[in-house]
C-alpha cells in the first residue's frame, strides 16, 4: 500500500451506503504475513459494496513519517526513542485520519495497529505495562484479524521478494547497459531517467545475509510470542495466513460480511 491514507467514494451515480456506526477494522501480524495487501483487496471489495472507506498505515504521518525513514537508514536508535516516533506517528493519524473518519461513519481499514508496537516494542526489551499505557488514547477497535503465519515462513518470504528483487536488478541493468549503446531523443532519456529511478528504489530495499538474516529471523521469533499471547490477551480473531491471497481475502469478506449484516440488523 502507497504510503498515505486513502478516502475513496464508490461510483459517484450510486449511492453510498450508510451504516448504524462506523468501524474499525485492524489487519495484524509478524513482518510478511499479506496484512498491506489484504488491506488493499478488501478497500477495492467495500468500495465495490458502495461503502465509504478509509485506510491507514503504520508509520504513514506526514510529520513524523520521513523522521522514520531516515531513522532506519542511520545507525540504530534507541528502543525507546523508536517506541516514542512510532507513537507520534499513530497519535497523528489518530487525530487527523482515523477519529474524522469514524466521525463520518466510515469504515477504517487500518495495516496494523496499536498490537504493532506492543509487539515489537516488548520485543525490544522495553516495558509491556509502559508501551500499553503509551497508547491509551488510542481508538479501541472493532475486531482485530491476526494473519497467523510462523517465523520460519516470514524468513522464507523475505527470501523470496529478495531473489525477486536481485533478479529485477539484473534484468534492469542489462538492459540499461544495450540502452547505452544508442542515441536518445530526450523525451526517451527522459522515461529512461525514469526507470532508472524504479531500479534504484528496487536496489534501496536491504538485502539480507549472514548475521543480518539471523538477527530478522530472531527478531521475528521474539514478534511472533508477542503476537500469540496477545491473540489471547484481546480476542483476535486469527486466520491463517499461510495460505493463498484468494483464499485468505475470501475468509476476510465472509468475516467482514457478517459483521457489518450484525451492525445493520
Amino acid at each position: 500500500m502507497p504510503e498515505n491514507h486513502l478516502h475513496i467514494g464508490a461510483n459517484a451515480e450510486m449511492p453510498m451506503l450508510r451504516l448504524e456506526r462506523p468501524l474499525l477494522i485492524a489487519l495484524e501480524g509478524i513482518d510478511l504475513s499479506g496484512r498491506t495487501t489484504q488491506v488493499e483487496l478488501l478497500r477495492d471489495w467495500l468500495l465495490a459494496q458502495r461503502y465509504h472507506v478509509t485506510t491507514t498505515a503504520w508509520r504513514t504521518s506526514p510529520l513524523i513519517s520521513d523522521v522514520l525513514a531516515r531513522a532506519r537508514l542511520g545507525p540504530p536508535l534507541r528502543p525507546l526513542t523508536y517506541s516514542l516516533l512510532y507513537c507520534a506517528d499513530h497519535m497523528d493519524r489518530t487525530q487527523q485520519v482515523i477519529n474524522p473518519a469514524l466521525a463520518r461513519g466510515e469504515i477504517v481499514l487500518a495495516d496494523r495497529y496499536i498490537y504493532t508496537a506492543f509487539a515489537r516494542d516488548t520485543a525490544r526489551g522495553l516495558d509491556a505495562a509502559w508501551v500499553h499505557n503509551l497508547y491509551r488514547f488510542s481508538v479501541q477497535p472493532d475486531v482485530v484479524y491476526y494473519l497467523h503465519i510462523t517465523p520460519e515462513e516470514a524468513v522464507k518470504r523475505r527470501l523470496a521478494l529478495q531473489r525477486q528483487r536481485l533478479e529485477k536488478v539484473e534484468k534492469a541493468g542489462g538492459k540499461k547497459a544495450r540502452n547505452a549503446e544508442q542515441p536518445k531523443h530526450p523525451k526517451q532519456q527522459k522515461q529512461s531517467e525514469k526507470k532508472q529511478a524504479q531500479v534504484n528504489a528496487i536496489m534501496s530495499g536491504p538485502i539480507l545475509t549472514g548475521e543480518a538474516l539471523e538477527s530478522f529471523r530472531n527478531f521475528e521469533i521474539r514478534m511472533y510470542s508477542e503476537y500469540q499471547n496477545m491473540q489471547k490477551e484481546f480476542g483476535f480473531s486469527v486466520i491463517e495466513g499461510n495460505q493463498s491471497i484468494d483464499k485468505v481475502q475470501a475468509m476476510l469478506r465472509r468475516a467482514i460480511t457478517h459483521l457489518l449484516l450484525n451492525i445493520n440488523a
